[in-house]
């Protein structure tokens, strides 16, 4: 535990599982006061509903008035932002040939136009954060915004579009961001132990092909990315934007 984000006020998307539970768990740990937003109430309610220092948000990310919503919620609550994670996403499978526009605008619209509608509603708050220190935006991409892994069995080009365009989006906001004094950067992790990749881990020839790839010779655990996003959330990072963390065990070394 340390006391890095004593004082500071933050946001994270998808907060009631996963790696969003463990960002939003280590950012309380290191003193920030905290708004956890998930589409799921009963979800928050089991997570934090005993923690009265936690701000539960219900919000649709994909939904613009759900998310506006959400961050007049926070602004009554904090008046300020320091730090916003866009966690929440969404992961299909299928084979291209199958693939209907619905489920390709589903993965867009929490993937990608999420951490757009989120980060532009979040904005202000973040502008008004503490000057004296570096306000940040953390988004969750992936390893698969930048390498193509359907060879190993999950065809997803959905998923790998939508990250890729997020990706995009860290980087162009960074530079708009500079001049207010917000800095974008993003964590890619690579295979974390989450409920999205349970299914596919559970299979022995899955987590041995992975293994095999992977040159730290485990699976990431959500801490690992949650360490990750409080590194660039911090004010030790005050000269990075625009830029990703890696958080894949080495994997996309190969």
């Amino acid at each position: 535990m340390s006391n890095r984000f004593e004082g500071r006020f933050a946001a994270v998307t998808g907060a009631a599982s996963g790696n969003g539970r463990a960002i939003a768990e280590k950012l309380l740990a290191d003193g920030a006061t905290l708004a956890a937003i998930d589409l799921n109430p009963d979800a928050l309610e089991s997570v934090f509903g005993d923690r009265p220092e936690i701000l539960q948000v219900q919000a649709d990310v994909a939904d613009q008035q759900s998310v506006k919503a959400g961050f007049e919620q926070i602004a009554d609550a904090f008046g300020r932002l320091d730090i916003l994670v866009n966690n929440a996403g969404i992961v299909k499978f299928g084979t291209f040939e199958e693939l209907s526009q619905a489920e390709w605008d589903q993965v867009f619209a929490v993937n990608s136009t999420g951490p757009f509608l989120v980060s532009q509603a979040a904005y202000p708050l973040l502008r008004a954060g503490d000057a004296d220190h570096t306000r940040a935006i953390v988004n969750i991409t992936s390893v698969e915004a930048h390498i193509v892994i359907s060879s190993s069995g999950h065809p997803q080009i959905h998923y790998n579009a939508s990250k890729g365009a997020l990706l995009q989006l860290t980087r162009a906001l960074a530079v708009e961001a500079a001049a207010a004094g917000i800095r974008v950067n993003a964590v890619a992790p690579g295979f974390i132990e989450t409920p999205f990749t349970a299914e596919a881990l559970a299979k022995d020839e899955v987590r041995d092909w992975l293994l095999e790839r992977t040159p730290l010779g485990r699976i990431g655990k959500p801490e690992d990315v949650a360490n990750g996003v409080a590194f660039l959330a911090s004010d030790e990072a005050s000269w990075i934007t625009g830029s990703t963390l890696f958080v894949d065990g080495g994997w996309t070394v190969y």
